[in-house]
């Protein structure tokens, strides 16, 4: 179809007009109704079909079907309130034609376009309305580099990187890391947002990588955006495990001191448990799942939310490097869950543990790295608040936890 007719608008307003007359006869001409339709019926040209408006860096791509009209032989495209536009030259083929344009140096931020075609007479289309995104260096200023948790080689000569979570929602889905291998060459590993532990293969000792994260902003995005270069340099060591010096009932299958009647919360032996943590009735802070004991956070499903709940034991260890890490069973996102270890006979709130613990981490990244420069007493574990509901909750479930005394060699 090359052009859309609408004689029914003629049809409809005579039909309108014998009404009136009928109604009113002394008030309606004849011929009034010609004036409605003076300079003939209303032509319009085929618009732009199946629009996609793809994001990028300070730009975006418009693109678009020709299907029914043979006569386009152009299409404007409009914004910013109609004050940009461009025009882009039509030539139709007997097939399905493709329309795309790339439209550059776009202001950051959400666009609505309005687009039109004409035929070589001046007839145009219906507007066709689409939005599309562009993103500049304020979006490139959010993002951040994936963290590491820990990276190390070991006294095996094995070196690994653990990486910490980040959030899907900032479009991250890798990162390249960059490094020098014993034959003095560069290699490059593209490691997926899903992988949390990298080796990397043949490292040359006590040297550095470098890395960089990519992130994809949506789904219609034509553009990768990167952070800046990250450069850490890689120590080796060797860890002795030190757990059973230090620390009691570390797990697998912890005990509890006491238990609730329904043989499910209990409360941990060996370890210090304030208040906050005892939601489930007084007991809190372990959980027998069958016959298997675990050191429990949890919020909801009936049970009260928890406000800077604690688990530690306190210490005295020499000065030195060591590593804290966990086992986790289970465990949901939300909330606020640290692994801390701070000078003294308590943990910090939540809300201080970042300004007042010797060293922190996310609970989820497992793992604590921390260094005492003289012989010091400390408490060690975890700190949380979480919420939840009758229907939902949060919650995590540490199997074990193990002490390492660490040796840089």
């Amino acid at each position: 179809m090359n052009r859309i007719k609408i004689p029914y608008i003629s049809i409809f307003l005579a039909s309108m007009v014998c009404a009136l007359t009928v109604l009113f006869p002394s008030c309606i001409k004849e011929d009034d109704y010609k004036k409605f339709t003076e300079g003939g019926e209303i032509s319009y040209t085929g618009k732009l079909d199946s629009i996609k408006i793809f994001s990028g860096r300070n730009r975006v791509v418009i693109q678009g079907l020709l299907i029914a009209d043979p006569k386009v032989t152009r299409c404007v495209i409009y914004w910013n309130n109609r004050a940009d536009s461009v025009t882009i030259p039509v030539t139709r083929t007997e097939n399905i034609d493709t329309l795309k344009v790339e439209l550059k140096n776009m202001i950051e931020g959400v666009h609505n376009f309005t687009i039109y075609t004409y035929d070589n007479l001046g007839n145009q289309s219906v507007p066709t309305y689409k939005s599309g995104r562009a993103y500049g260096d304020r979006y490139v200023s959010s993002l951040s580099n994936r963290p590491i948790n820990n990276a190390y080689t070991d006294e095996a000569g094995l070196t690994s990187i653990e990486w910490g979570v980040m959030d899907r929602l900032s479009g991250i889905f890798a990162t390249d890391v960059t490094y020098t291998n014993a034959s003095d060459q560069q290699q490059v590993l593209r490691i997926p947002v899903d992988s949390s532990l990298t080796y990397l293969d043949n490292f040359k000792e006590k040297t550095d990588i470098r890395f960089r994260t990519m992130f994809i902003p949506d789904s219609m995005s034509i553009d990768t955006f990167y952070t800046t270069v990250t450069t850490k340099y890689i120590p080796k060591f060797s860890q002795a495990d030190i757990t059973g010096t230090y620390l009691k009932n570390a797990g697998p299958n912890v005990n509890y001191s006491s238990i609730a009647g329904n043989n499910r919360w209990g409360i941990l032996s060996d370890w210090t448990s304030n208040a906050a943590i005892k939601n489930a009735s007084g007991f809190g802070g372990y959980e027998r799942r069958s016959t298997i004991g675990f050191i429990s956070l949890e919020a909801g499903w009936g049970l009260p939310n928890v406000t800077d709940g604690k688990i530690f034991q306190t210490v005295t260890l020499p000065a030195g490097s060591y590593r804290f890490s966990v086992v986790m069973n289970e465990f949901n996102s939300g909330g606020s869950r640290y692994l801390s270890v701070a000078v003294g006979n308590d943990l910090p709130n939540a809300s201080d543990v970042t300004g007042s613990s010797i060293a922190f981490s996310n609970l989820e990244s497992k793992v604590l790295n921390f260094t005492l420069t003289a012989p010091t007493t400390v408490s060690i574990g975890f700190v949380c608040s979480l919420t939840g509901t009758s229907g939902t909750g949060m919650y995590s479930k540490i199997a074990s936890v193990k002490l390492y005394s660490i040796q840089y060699l």
